[in-house]
């Protein structure tokens, strides 16, 4: 039978009044699952069967000028001066970082892998003995060597994992996607979430699963939180010390625009599996937070409150503005509860980057549904980057003597192409102001290069994963990255991980959504990677890989 093609897109139109107090919630249902491993062994069909009758295409874009504010876009009280990209337009030194493992994940040629939807979502976590890959509604579990430990055919659907909530619960009846993985190193544990809805958007839910232990095959503490009939989009996950932080743009019936949500959730709960609290805060003036997500081995210090990036590109002409919100929950009063700039100011007030003239979205400025403009070889479809957003992750790391802010996102402000790496890295982040330490647009010729992930290493060297395209050539995988003594702004020149060796036809211009640089916690050295490519021209066909390598000079 001939597949259809289901369009899961979402429009903007004018919103709610603001709420500028904190929204609080308990999980409408909660349990304790059985082993995963236990779970997979048991060969249930409906732990691999795709759900979708049909292609679903998930979109999560905004097209610029559509949002209509009821609020006054909040203004910063703390700013911090322009300061100008440093542009790249040439390589530095080879990359020089060792290979230790570059493997196929789930995807198309995975034996019984049904691909039901696109893009994938790539992401995944690392612990110190195993990666967890999630792909928009399956599960797999590797070894550090890349060997499956999930029982033939090697995943499970997602909403398994939710097998053990009340008959009727969204997140064990809907396996949706929007999945996101996490390994918490300070207390070994695994957080897995995606979101669930029902067919009208009119039921609308976000999945919570904590792990009992270290093992990614063990027992989970499951939680369902439900947000009526507004649809939690686009969720970004950040692990810290008193939270388990979770932003998302929210949409009333999967199609009216409801602000940007941030929320965080109670950890030592989830992690004792007792009910968990969970505070948000809504701004209609604000759209895709991302929270931070700490790295390494040291927590950051007693009392930071978790770090938010956003940028007003939906809502104004350049110059722009990113903003950065401080988030202190308090889960005994949560009325006391603090999102603002962390210096006094009102709810919603942030620290404001001026970001000058030339900090210009993809697309020549036009991200976010409106254009698609990255090309590939042998086609006319264009590709979309997502240059409205920063990408995922936020990454927080505590140096010890400094703590930093590390992100990445798609821009165009060089002549010839149409989507550039543009990485931050931002010190001292609590301080007045925070010090824009390095801001620099990599783009050694006309490539485009988009969907970007990075990440510290213990010792300060930089990694960052992301897509490639041209008209020369098909989509494929490649890093950059620098070591800590290199001089600032610069990446080294780019390796391959996955030539690509196809485009995406059909008229399906969405790709990745997002993409996962870690860090294993077993050394602090090692970086893992994940992101899709395609093997031939088509659509719905993609193909994943999952990347380890190393700089030298980072040794356990």
């Amino acid at each position: 039978m001939r597949n259809t093609l289901i369009i899961f897109a979402l429009t903007a139109v004018p919103v709610l009044a603001q709420v500028s107090g904190p929204i609080v919630t308990k999980p409408t249902a909660t349990a304790v699952t059985a082993p995963l491993g236990q779970l997979s062994q048991a060969g249930l069909a409906s732990l691999y069967t795709s759900e979708n009758t049909g292609y679903i295409e998930r979109d999560h874009r905004i097209a610029k000028g559509s949002l209509s504010f009821a609020s006054t876009p909040e203004a910063p009280l703390v700013t911090v001066p322009a300061n100008a990209p440093y542009s790249q337009n040439a390589n530095y030194l080879p990359l020089g970082t060792t290979s230790l493992l570059n493997f196929e994940a789930q995807g198309l040629g995975t034996p019984s892998f049904i691909i039901a939807g696109a893009p994938p979502d790539t992401t995944l976590g690392v612990s110190p003995t195993q990666i967890v890959q999630w792909v928009n509604t399956s599960i797999a579990i590797y070894d550090k060597a890349g060997n499956p430990l999930l029982p033939a055919p090697g995943f499970v659907n997602g909403n398994a994992i939710w097998a053990a909530l009340p008959a009727g619960s969204l997140c064990r009846d809907y396996n949706r996607g929007d999945p996101l993985v996490q390994y918490d190193r300070f207390a070994g544990r695994w957080i897995l979430s995606q979101f669930a809805f029902n067919a009208s958007f009119t039921q609308n839910a976000q999945c919570f699963a904590v792990s009992t232990t270290n093992n990614a095959l063990g027992s989970y503490n499951l939680y369902e939180y439900s947000f009526g009939n507004a649809l939690p989009d686009y969720g970004k996950l950040g692990v810290w010390h008193d939270a388990y932080y979770l932003s998302y743009n929210m949409f009333t019936t999967g199609q009216t625009f409801a602000g940007g949500r941030a929320c965080a959730y109670d950890r030592a709960a989830m992690i004792a599996g007792a009910p968990a609290t969970s505070i948000c805060f809504n701004s209609t003036a604000r759209s895709s937070f991302l929270p931070s997500d700490a790295d390494g081995p040291s927590l950051p210090a007693a009392g930071t409150p978790n770090y938010l990036i956003s940028w007003n590109w939906w809502f104004t002409a350049p110059p722009y503005t990113m903003q950065l919100t401080k988030f202190k929950p308090d889960f005994v009063t949560p009325a006391s509860s603090l999102f603002n700039d962390g210096f006094g100011g009102a709810v919603f007030s942030f620290v404001g980057f001026d970001l000058g003239s030339n900090t210009l979205a993809a697309c020549n400025d036009q991200a976010g549904g409106i254009s698609s403009c990255v090309p590939q070889l042998g086609t006319a479809q264009m590709l979309d980057t997502l240059g409205d957003r920063h990408m995922y992750r936020l990454v927080y790391r505590n140096f010890g003597t400094f703590d930093a802010l590390l992100f990445t996102q798609a821009v165009d402000n060089v002549a010839g192409s149409t989507a550039q790496l543009r990485w931050w890295e931002i010190r001292n982040p609590g301080a007045n102001p925070p010090v824009v330490y390095q801001n620099s647009t990599f783009a050694p010729d006309t490539t485009a290069r988009w969907m970007s992930s990075a990440a510290f290493d213990k010792l300060g060297n930089i990694a960052i994963g992301y897509s490639a395209s041209s008209a020369s050539i098909n989509p494929g995988i490649r890093v950059a990255g620098r070591r800590r003594t290199d001089p600032k702004n610069l990446l080294r020149a780019e390796t391959i991980i996955q030539a690509g060796t196809g485009s995406q036809t059909g008229g399906l211009d969405r790709w990745g959504d997002y993409s996962t640089m870690q860090i294993d916690p077993s050394n602090d050295c090692t970086f893992w990677y994940t992101t899709q490519y395609i093997g031939a021209n088509g659509s719905f066909n993609w193909r994943t890989r999952i990347a380890g390598f190393k700089f030298p000079n980072c040794t356990p």
